[in-house]
C-alpha cells in the first residue's frame, strides 16, 4: 500500500473511533480523565507524524512495516505520558520512569492499536472498496474521466455514391438476388439428344 497524506490523516482519526470510546468508559468507570487523554496525545502524535514525518520517509508501505512504526509510535507516546502527566496518580505516575501502575497507559495503547488495526482490516473495506487503490482514502466511486471527456471509437462511414459502386458491394454482406437464376454447379447434366427419351430398362 502506498497512502497518501489526506489517507493517513483519515485513517488514523476513523480507526480511532473504537478506542476513543472503550477509554472514555473507562475514564468515567476510574474517575481517571487520563485514559481518553491519552488517546487525545496519541492522535495528536499520530497525525503529526502522518503529516510532517512519514511521507518523508515511507513510500512503500509493506504490512509488516505496520508493526514496526507501533513500536516507534508506543515508545514516543510512552515519553510523552511521562512528560505530560495525562492522568491522576497513580496513571502513568511521572515520577517514576518505568513501574508502579504504567502498565496502564502500555496496556490502553496495544488494546487501541489491536482495536484500530482491525478497523483498517475488517471495517474500512466494507466502507469503501477501493481504499487500497486509493491510497487509504475514502472517494466516491465514479468515473475517473468524466464521460463527456472519453475518446470515442472511430467508426468507418462510406459515403451513399461509393457505396453504390460494384467494389464495395462484392466486399460487403448485402447482395442482390439474380433475376434468373443461374446453373447449378453439379456434374450430373443432361444430354441433348436423350432430352426426351425414357430410361432404358436395367437388366
Amino acid at each position: 500500500m502506498c497512502p497518501t497524506v489526506w489517507g493517513r490523516v483519515v485513517s488514523r482519526v476513523f480507526s480511532l473511533i473504537g478506542p476513543a470510546i472503550l477509554a472514555t468508559i473507562l475514564s468515567l468507570i476510574t474517575g481517571n480523565p487520563g485514559w481518553i487523554v491519552t488517546i487525545g496525545i496519541y492522535l495528536i502524535m499520530g497525525v503529526t507524524l502522518d503529516i510532517l514525518f512519514y511521507p518523508s520517509i515511507i513510500k512503500w508501505q509493506p504490512p509488516w512495516l505496520t508493526f514496526v512504526l507501533a513500536l516507534g509510535e508506543f515508545v514516543i507516546l510512552f515519553a510523552l505520558i511521562k512528560v505530560l502527566d495525562p492522568g491522576l496518580p497513580p496513571f502513568g505516575d511521572p515520577q517514576r520512569l518505568i513501574g508502579g501502575d504504567d502498565w496502564q497507559p502500555v496496556l490502553l495503547y496495544w488494546v487501541a492499536w489491536v482495536m484500530a488495526t482491525a478497523t483498517r482490516i475488517a471495517i474500512f473495506p466494507l466502507v469503501s472498496l477501493t481504499r487500497i487503490e486509493d491510497g487509504g482514502e475514502f472517494r466516491r466511486v465514479g468515473w475517473s474521466i468524466r464521460p463527456e471527456y472519453r475518446p470515442l471509437p472511430i467508426l468507418a462511414a462510406v459515403s451513399a455514391q461509393a457505396a453504390s459502386t460494384r467494389l464495395v458491394r462484392e466486399f460487403s454482406s448485402a447482395h442482390e438476388i439474380p433475376g434468373e437464376a443461374k446453373r447449378a454447379l453439379s456434374d450430373a447434366h443432361t444430354r441433348p439428344d436423350l432430352a426426351g427419351s425414357p430410361p432404358e430398362p436395367i437388366g
